[in-house]
């Protein structure tokens, strides 16, 4: 399993009720389960102890998943999950993702790499878990243990309400080490796009960086 996979917020992941279970499920692993097509759902489900049933349909499966696994194999399903659908993506396909998603979030043209170039962008601070850079006069923040992200640049003000990137985070991304970004754009797909309304979300702040 990467490990790039574990910081998914899991563990401050609220649950949510499904009717006919008994115990509550992750909002993201139920996503996950019914973004998952049969075969695949059907191969985990016999890796964490289920025998396979033939002819099982996918809801029936994800009934099957819920109700006879226990909650530690819920958990590794889970990562197994976002692994496969994530864990083999280098960073920038990673970044391709999480721009489309902001374009779509935002209703504007997908910030341009190329319109921030790496060698303007100068590191302030440095840490294992956050990154203070200055690009074009922007303070651009990337903060993995507080799940924070923040630029001052003019786009942000009007993105950050819808939580989208601007150029100059993006850049940003490409910057830190590989492993860290590949986890904080991970983790943002993840809850934007398979968390519940009660999901710990990033934050994309509009305070100075600095």
């Amino acid at each position: 399993m990467a490990t790039t996979t574990e910081h998914t917020g899991r563990d401050e992941q609220r649950f949510t009720v499904i009717r006919g279970h008994r115990r509550a499920v992750s909002p993201v692993l139920l996503n996950l389960l019914r973004d998952t097509g049969t075969p695949i759902l059907a191969y985990l489900a016999e890796q964490h102890g289920l025998r396979r049933v033939p002819g099982l349909s996918r809801s029936g499966l994800i009934d099957r998943v819920l109700r006879h696994l226990p909650e530690d194999a819920l958990h590794r399903l889970e990562d197994d999950l976002i692994a496969a659908r994530y864990g083999s993506l280098p960073v920038d396909e990673l970044l391709s993702l999480a721009l489309q998603d902001s374009a779509r979030q935002s209703g504007q043209r997908q910030p341009r790499l190329d319109d921030m170039p790496a060698d303007n962008a100068f590191l302030v601070e440095g840490g294992t878990r956050r990154w203070l850079y200055t690009m074009h006069g922007h303070d651009v923040t990337i903060d993995l243990s507080r799940r924070r992200l923040s630029c001052t640049c003019p786009y942000f003000r009007f993105a950050a309400r819808r939580q989208a990137l601007c150029k100059h985070l993006a850049r940003a991304f490409t910057l830190i080490p590989e492993a860290y970004a590949r986890e904080a754009l991970i983790d943002l797909l993840i809850s934007r796009g398979y968390g519940g309304p009660d999901t710990p979300r990033w934050q994309f702040s509009l305070r100075r960086a600095a």
